[in-house]
């Protein structure tokens, strides 16, 4: 049997993912296929790469504000209601990214991947996938067209896959591939399970942190960066219900509440997912028993 993860976005929340795929390797649990949205793309991406979750933990805390190129000629454009995208050029976070996964493309990784991004220009989904990933159809009444759910693109650099996968709009700024305008997955899909169902999974995990993060939230402040992060957050949570249905297993590790940007913290955050998915490892060796 196949097991799928398919790892939510969230920021640096994403970071419990590593913990996750720490307690499941350490249970003998098998993963034959991964696929991420945003965050979840770059743990994603560097497991597929063969990138072990001790590489990781030593990895991704260097990540800091050095990585965060912000775009100073958007600033006037800003004033002059010119604004094209994003603050963030996100050019040294893909450098950093490519360095990790060793400049593979996406047809070379070692475990089959899917990553989920957003097509701004048609509000498709594209999936970056290293192998044929089918799309389900959609059927118009009376017509006799069918309409995949999702696009595929097979050859691109991992690195590429990773940063449209995590290009947050009005944020980073959207990525350009080919005929496309892509940002982040999130905006239509946060935990990619169908995709990774589609690569062959029969049991697909998913693992998603911004729902628990939704519910720790006391009495809302009524001011428009509260405002809009708890749109966007009562969104991904939306997604993540969806997740539930599809997949066979929901993991909600609580990381508690952290900056999207606050790399620094993701050991600790780490650790978090490792311990909330060690105490459910016999209700989920229950659940991959009954499965089989």
């Amino acid at each position: 049997m196949k097991i799928g993860l398919a790892l939510a976005g969230g920021g640096a929340s994403g970071g419990a993912h590593v913990g996750v795929i720490r307690a499941l390797e350490e249970a003998g649990v098998e993963i034959s296929v991964i696929g991420g949205t945003s965050s979840g793309a770059i743990v994603a991406g560097l497991y597929a790469s063969g990138v072990s979750t001790s590489q990781m933990l030593t990895l991704l805390p260097s990540l800091t504000r050095k990585q965060i190129d912000v775009d100073f000629s958007q600033f006037p454009r800003l004033l002059r209601r010119q604004y094209t995208g994003g603050l963030l050029r996100g050019d040294r976070l893909h450098t950093f990214i490519r360095e990790a996964v060793n400049d593979r493309d996406m047809t070379e990784v070692k475990t089959p991947l899917a990553i989920a991004a957003t097509d701004l220009q048609t509000g498709r989904e594209v999936i970056f996938a290293s192998q044929p990933c089918p799309s389900p159809v959609i059927r118009i009444l009376d017509d006799d067209r069918q309409v995949p759910l999702w696009h595929v693109v097979h050859h691109a650099p991992l690195a590429t896959a990773i940063r449209a996968s995590i290009s947050i709009p009005l944020v980073f700024q959207p990525l350009h591939w080919e005929d496309m305008i892509l940002a982040d997955g999130g905006l239509v899909d946060n935990c990619p399970v169908e995709p990774v169902r589609a690569l062959g999974a029969d049991f697909v995990i998913a693992v998603d942190t911004i729902t628990p993060f939704l519910r720790l939230r006391g009495t809302l402040p009524l001011r428009v960066r509260s405002l809009l992060q708890q749109i966007v957050n009562i969104g991904l949570a939306r997604h993540a219900a969806l997740s539930a249905l599809r997949a066979d297993v929901f993991l909600a590790p609580a990381v508690g509440p952290i900056g999207a940007l606050d790399f620094p913290r993701l050991a600790a955050v780490a650790e978090r997912g490792y311990e909330y998915t060690k105490e459910r490892i016999d209700s989920l060796s229950h659940a991959l028993h009954f499965h089989s």
